[in-house]
């Protein structure tokens, strides 16, 4: 069966159906895929069946797969998944990470040196709750293409310091007991990293803006509260209501961005003490590094 494409937004997003990820996909069926994450930033392919092995192998196919960083909530003997949700563990300990509060716009890449932020994260649904729990999306490339001229002259040669500490002290304070704190050793692992504000895509030459409110130290020569109110109203900019594609899970759903060039949320999702049926977790993957013409 030929693999066909549904677009999900005007500005971008597509869903892709006619493949089973759980069996090696053959050169032109990967290429499709693969160009479908230029061309349209968000992919998402339903009703997979997928061992943590498959979703592993797959996500090798756009470069090598990183370790999840949060140690706890790492799928046993597959340390480069980490579980995003509201499970638990037999003694009521969480299973899975989760921000409760769920309104932090940002790019899984902030984190990375210049040279790995072109990546892939593959999320993959392995348990839906009844209600909530979606995860919202947009386009840094059209936040680009739809920001005033004199306002993109202001930040287009501008550089941005991205710090993971300092939004992971912030997470952690607003979501006790979500997740074990950083020991100083991980905590080095993470220094500043130095990111051009507008990224241009080195296959596809799309410009996109790459800020994450949460990770900002400094922009250009402005104070840390200088720098966060500006990458507050980038942001804002870009996560107006008419730009938004929201994406509601299913179990055996896979969904694949380019890390630079979308930005996602989780919304609606609580820590649940109720019955399995009020779960959702997720399986991430990010990729680390490009292979060949790979992202």
């Amino acid at each position: 069966m030929a693999l066909q494409l549904k677009t999900l937004h005007a500005d971008f997003g597509v869903e892709i159906s006619g493949c089973d990820l759980s069996k090696p996909l053959d050169d032109k069926d990967f290429q499709a895929i693969r160009d479908a994450f230029f061309h349209h930033s968000v992919v998402v392919i339903r009703d997979q069946n997928l061992t943590a092995e498959a979703q592993c192998a797959f996500l090798r196919r756009f470069g090598t797969p990183k370790i999840a960083q949060r140690k706890e909530f790492q799928v046993p003997g597959v340390p480069e998944i980490g579980r995003l949700g509201n499970t638990k563990n037999p003694d009521g300990t969480p299973s899975a990470f989760l921000d409760r509060h769920g309104n932090l716009w940002h790019s899984d890449t902030a984190s990375d040196e210049q040279s790995r932020i072109l990546g892939v994260t593959m999320l993959y649904c392995v348990k839906t709750p009844e209600q909530g729990g979606d995860t919202t999306f947009v386009s840094s490339a059209n936040a680009i293409k739809s920001l005033p001229a004199a306002e993109r002259a202001t930040i287009q040669n501008l550089t941005v310091v991205h710090n993971f500490n300092k939004h992971n002290d912030s997470l952690l304070a607003k979501n006790p007991g979500s997740a074990r704190p950083l020991s100083a050793e991980d905590r080095a692992k993470w220094p500043d990293r130095e990111h051009d504000v507008v990224q241009t895509h080195p296959i596809t030459g799309e410009p996109c803006l790459f800020v994450t409110p949460t990770l900002v130290k400094k922009i250009g020569a402005l104070s840390e509260a200088e720098s966060e109110k500006l990458a507050e109203k980038l942001v804002a900019h870009a996560t107006r209501p008419e730009a938004v594609l929201r994406h509601q899970w299913r179990a055996g759903g896979v969904l694949g961005q380019r890390r630079h060039h979308a930005l996602g949320v989780a919304r609606g999702l609580q820590r649940r003490r109720s019955v399995d049926a009020s779960r959702l977790r997720i399986h991430r993957l990010r990729s680390a590094k490009r292979i060949g013409g790979c992202l």
